[in-house]
């Protein structure tokens, strides 16, 4: 058997992936990140366990007629000097010598995990042979598919084998070693089936032919070992396993231990004409190395997406670890807990501030709108929103404006226009302005309360303090919102209590008067652009092909563009007699939706009569709607029974008295666009002052004594037991990720010096040299905050080494007979020289040396090579 790997770099990458599975094993770290292996998948009796011991060396497995692998068996093979000895996962301070103490201890955890009516389950058995006669490998034996339940197994036994082996050959990282009795047809195999089902181009599967001294007469698996039949880009190995076998007479021999059938195997591939001229690339020597040579390979295609990783997710653990080292400086004084309270709130208080001035931007704020400035966002948009909807409309001013003047005339008929028909209206305006006023203030209260909630998520190591500061801030908050309600109620009764009429802004009766007899229906204003943005339009286009336009929103109309450059207008919509209303979306609608519409049944856009728009959540479906009733585009609203009575008992009306209605009307829209001008300002700065402004003064002087008065201030600083276990959890993470890297990072160091020793001249001549190596070589890991982000290729070193046999075909011609080439010359190499491969002797005599393992691949067309040898004498 093969004590060494002719990889020179064997010794140090497959015992790193070992070393990385140990470190998170033994740091109780769940390692997310999913490291190379090799599964073993095969049917029921197809001699996978064979297989593995025959590769160890050693009868360890449990052996039977019936399913006896019923855990996945994770195997790591490590080779070593001096004596062999096993450790298992679940006993790691005890070591195994005795190989049938293996094998019970195998038998034993399997039954104390799998019941009898289990069947089977997906917990690991770890083992660990340490042993000079293995490569190093590590392989994980999982059960034998079967098709059908067994007497006594359970049910869904099938379903249950398949899901153990899908969740391992699903993993990329995975190599897939599919065992198949080569006395079958091989497109009918389980294995292959299994492996196409998560490997379709047969890229990670290596196929294993098991049963070739059992095939009959005549019969060979010759087309199939020469990658003919199913194709497989990493090939097939034939082996002759161990077991019950009858010779040519019918009668049963001896079961051979492994060195017998070891010999028997050489024997059968050199005597079987089939198998003669391709027998160095058959038995199980050659699948041992051939293994150990595919795994260091892939994992060399995968280490740099696995340290990608671990630099991500040492930066993310960095961020947490440092966290909970800064609060454990509270904790190594006799004045820790004054410290720590000090500390934490100082903490809160700049947290606080940052959160509300907008100082303090992190990768998150560039999603949504957080802090301070949502609450900006409530004062330019929402709030006007709110002021805006509950103004009346024309035809309800209208309406109301009759019913006032007819009711203060009573039976007389008056000639002039009354005041107190004025005032009555505009004092029910101002009323109604205290309820979005209110809101307001609601809605502010409620972002504070996400800010307090956010501040104070670092105090989250000690419940009992977060939750007092919460209870203070909250407390505080609502005593505030008393006040700032009263505030503004007051506002409102302040605006009741004297219409002044007297404002320079306001247009007085005669200005009034005079526009309405000379027929002036509407002030002209400057076109003025109220708001740019994209919207999605819906109408016109089929499900799922809508698409988003630049939309421009002016006092005069509507207008779409293709992109935010404004220079392929889509169209323009004129904005008299629109209105605008809600869309329920469909049972597939993730967007907030609304429509436009003509209030006479005109269409609006094209030959349809509703313009449907969407947006990206409701906040901005808010916003929208509050600039288009800046435009004066209305809501659609609901025509209540009470609306309907107050028409009918309007009834005609006189030319005088129309003129007085349009009177009275312009008044009341002058003096209300002064009211909510004034309340727009007055109100976000009497928050502003009442909440805000006095929030933060309480949180930097006030709230620390405020703990402190509490009846035992030092509970605060219990540190809950979950977060503890959390703390604890995550700095061993931290650990198991940073050495992990360091360890990474030795290998490319010890890589390099490897490289310079056994790198042939022309290698070198090609580009690679010893300057670029030492450049590579000073930039070392890292400890603590900086991370090494340039990664050693070494996989382009490996591909270069020609003794590796990288590109050679997958078989030699078939027509082709001559030996394998002999043993290179000690000069070939360099001073530091790998090991030889054992030699087996010759069918003619000599001694022939096993070849290293070569990648099986699609034979592809090769210059002819000059003759390094003599020539072979031909056959007669």
């Amino acid at each position: 058997m093969a004590t060494q790997a002719g990889n020179p770099n064997m010794e140090l990458l497959i015992p790193m992936i070992n070393q990385l599975q140990h470190i998170f094993t033994t740091a109780n770290a769940k390692l997310t990140l999913t490291l190379p292996q090799i599964a073993v998948v095969g049917a029921q009796s197809a001699g996978k366990s064979s297989v593995l011991e025959n590769i160890v060396g050693r009868d360890f497995l449990p052996r039977g007629g019936s399913m006896v692998t019923k855990r996945p068996l994770v195997l790591q093979l490590i080779t070593s000097q001096g004596q062999e000895y096993a450790v298992f996962g679940h006993k790691p301070q005890q070591r195994f010598i005795n190989y049938a103490e293996i094998r019970a201890e195998i038998e034993n955890d399997t039954k104390a995990v799998v019941r009898d009516d289990m069947g089977v389950s997906n917990m690991p058995i770890n083992l660990t042979i340490f042993s000079p006669h293995v490569v190093n490998l590590t392989l994980v034996d999982l059960p034998g598919m079967v098709k059908v339940p067994s007497q006594g197994q359970p049910a869904d036994i099938v379903k249950k084998i398949d899901d153990i082996i899908i969740e391992y050959i699903s993993n990329e990282n995975c190599l897939i070693l599919a065992v198949t009795p080569a006395n079958i047809d091989i497109v009918t195999s389980d294995a292959l089936v299994m492996a196409r089902s998560r490997d379709p181009l047969g890229k990670r599967t290596i196929g294993v032919l098991t049963k070739l001294d059992m095939m009959g007469k005549g019969h060979n698996a010759r087309e199939v070992l020469l990658n003919k039949v199913f194709v497989l880009e990493r090939g097939f190995i034939g082996v002759v396993l161990r077991g019950q076998r009858v010779d040519e007479y019918g009668r049963a021999s001896k079961e051979l231990d492994i060195p017998g059938a070891l010999e028997h195997e050489r024997q059968f591939f050199m005597n079987d004409p089939a198998y003669r001229d391709i027998a160095d690339r058959l038995g199980v020597p050659y699948l041992q190395r051939t293994l150990s040579l595919q795994l260091t390979e892939h994992i060399l295609k995968c280490l740099p997406d696995l340290k990608r990783d671990l630099q991500s997710r040492y930066r993310d653990l960095s961020k947490e670890v440092a966290e909970y080292r800064a609060t454990a400086m509270f904790e190594t004084s006799s004045t820790s807990d004054t410290k720590a309270l000090v500390g934490l709130t100082h903490e809160l208080r700049e947290d606080f501030d940052k959160a509300l001035q907008g100082s303090n931007l992190k990768e998150a704020d560039l999603k949504t709108l957080t802090g301070g400035a949502r609450i900006a966002n409530i004062f330019r948009e929402r709030f006007p929103f709110e002021l805006i909807k509950v103004e009346l409309q024309d035809k309800d001013m209208r309406n109301l404006t009759i019913v006032a003047i007819k009711n203060i005339r009573g039976f007389r008929s008056g000639l002039f226009t009354p005041d107190e028909a004025f005032e009555y209206i505009v004092q029910m305006q101002i009323s109604k302005f205290e309820e979005p006023i209110m809101k307001c203030v609601d809605m502010v209260l409620s972002e504070l309360m996400s800010v307090i909630h956010e501040a104070t998520s670092k105090m989250k190591r000690y419940p009992l303090l977060r939750q007092s500061t919460e209870e203070l801030l909250t407390q505080y908050l609502r005593e505030r919102e008393i006040a700032t309600k009263q505030a503004c109620a007051a506002y409102v009764q302040t605006q009741l209590a004297y219409i002044n009429t007297n404002n320079e802004d306001f247009i007085g009766f005669a200005s009034a008067e005079k526009s309405v007899s000379v027929g002036e229906t509407k002030r002209h204003v400057t076109n003025q652009v109220i708001r740019k943005g994209f919207l999605r339009v819906h109408t016109g286009v089929k499900l799922f092909q809508a698409k988003d336009f630049f939309f421009v929103l002016s006092t005069d109309n509507l207008s779409w563009f293709t992109d935010s450059d404004e220079k392929d207008k889509k169209y323009m919509l004129p904005l008299e007699n629109l209105k605008i209303r809600d869309v329920e979306g469909g049972f597939m609608a993730k967007r907030p939706q609304f429509a436009i519409f003509h209030t006479e049944g005109k269409n609006v856009y094209k030959e349809h009569k509703v313009l449907e728009l969407s947006v990206d959540n409701t906040e901005e479906l808010d916003t929208w709607k509050a600039s288009f009733l800046r435009a004066g585009i209305y809501l659609e609203r609901e025509l209540h029974t009470e609306d309907t009575t107050i028409t009918a008992e309007v009834g005609p009306i006189d030319p005088h008295m129309e003129r007085q209605v349009e009177t009275i009307n312009k008044l009341v829209s002058s003096y209300m666009q002064i009211v909510a001008k004034m309340t727009r300002d007055y109100i976000p700065k009497a928050i502003m002052f009442n909440i805000v402004q006095n929030v933060q003064k309480f949180v930097s002087k006030e709230l620390l004594a405020h703990l402190y008065a509490l009846p035992d201030p030092k509970a605060l600083l219990q540190e809950s037991e979950e977060e503890r276990q959390r703390r604890e959890t995550k700095i061993a993470e931290y650990e198991a990720v940073k050495s992990a890297l360091t360890i990474i990072e030795n290998f490319h160091i010890n890589a390099r010096k490897v490289a310079g020793s056994v790198m042939p001249a022309s290698v070198l001549a090609a580009g690679v040299s010893s300057a670029s190596m030492n450049n590579s070589m000073n930039n070392n890991f890292a400890p603590a905050s900086n991370i090494p982000n340039n990664s050693f290729d070494s996989t382009s070193y490996f591909q270069q080494q020609q003794p590796f046999g990288g590109n050679r075909p997958v078989s030699p011609n078939p027509q082709r007979k001559q030996p394998a080439p002999m043993n290179p010359t000690p000069m070939s190499f360099s001073a530091r020289e790998p090991p030889q491969p054992p030699i087996r002797p010759n069918a003619m005599g000599g001694n022939q040396a096993l070849p290293t393992p070569m990648m099986p691949q699609r034979p592809i067309p090769v210059p002819p090579r000059p003759l390094e040898r003599p020539p072979v004498p031909q056959r007669n």
